[in-house]
């Protein structure tokens, strides 16, 4: 992959994250800044969107600990860290993101430091930190495997990385995402990296950001240079099911969560 390549597949990202803010559709048309806002992004995440994240984490425990968040977005799950004690760091690509976060913080009393930064060239020394959490991030970056080592790089000995990324073996890839692409003959029209973007959410923004899926396999290959690893599968809604959706109740669909959840889930140590 050339360079120029990377940086665009970098640029794609800065432009859907800025024209389109992850999470801001949660908002239901608040204004941004707000404590109405980030209230109501908290509510769609944690109680809509995925109210299994608050188990799965545990922000709670990082107490007095020294954490970075890669991606930080809106800094909805990163306030989370700070609220329970912890000294908070974060880095992203988007400017939008990264004024929306320093709002929610600075209206929160809460201090964070936040830098326009890449997870495949961190701007920290080695074993800095004592938790490094990524959700949804590094699967979007071109080289994730080197963000992976950067992870592991600034992590102190003994000290935990948690990374959530999109899971290829779901039943949203195969069941919504392939079967449009195949059956509605969308192979036709676009290309399967197109496809794939159309996984984020947009309004205002046409971009095609980068997006890779893993297995549970391929994930512990990607975080190969940690010493112990624990992965979980999570996510599921019968909407995942697709065109068979009208025959599966939500009971049904979380008895398959464990397996074909949409994100691959990953607790490791250094």
């Amino acid at each position: 992959m050339t360079t120029t390549t990377i940086d665009k597949d970098k640029q794609e990202s800065i432009r859907q994250w800025s024209e389109d803010p992850c999470g801001l559709v949660g908002a239901n048309g608040l204004e941004v800044g707000t404590k109405e806002f980030y209230e109501r992004i908290n509510q769609n995440r944690y109680d809509e969107y995925a109210p299994w994240l608050k188990k799965v984490v545990n922000f709670s425990r990082f107490n007095k600990k020294k954490v970075l968040e890669v991606g930080f977005g809106m800094g909805t799950d990163l306030m989370q860290f700070a609220e329970a004690g912890a000294e908070v760091w974060g880095i992203d690509l988007s400017p939008v993101h990264k004024e929306i976060s320093e709002k929610r913080f600075a209206l929160y009393n809460k201090t964070a430091n936040l830098q326009l930064a890449d997870a495949e060239n961190m701007p920290f020394p080695d074993n800095t930190f004592d938790a490094v959490y990524s959700f949804g991030v590094i699967h979007h970056t071109p080289n994730t495997e080197k963000a992976a080592k950067e992870i592991h790089r600034v992590l102190k000995p003994g000290g935990k990385a948690i990374i959530g990324l999109y899971h290829k073996n779901s039943a949203y890839y195969y069941f919504v995402l392939m079967a449009k692409y195949i059956l509605l003959f969308r192979f036709l029209r676009e290309s399967y990296r197109r496809t794939l973007s159309r996984i984020e959410y947009r309004e205002h923004s046409e971009a095609c950001p980068l997006v890779k899926l893993y297995t549970e396999s391929s994930m512990r290959t990607l975080l190969k240079d940690f010493s112990h690893i624990d992965i979980s599968i999570h996510h599921i809604e019968k909407n995942h099911f697709g065109v068979i959706k009208s025959i599966i109740s939500d009971d049904t669909a979380k008895k398959f969560e464990n397996k074909l959840g949409w994100y691959v889930m990953a607790e490791c140590t250094k």
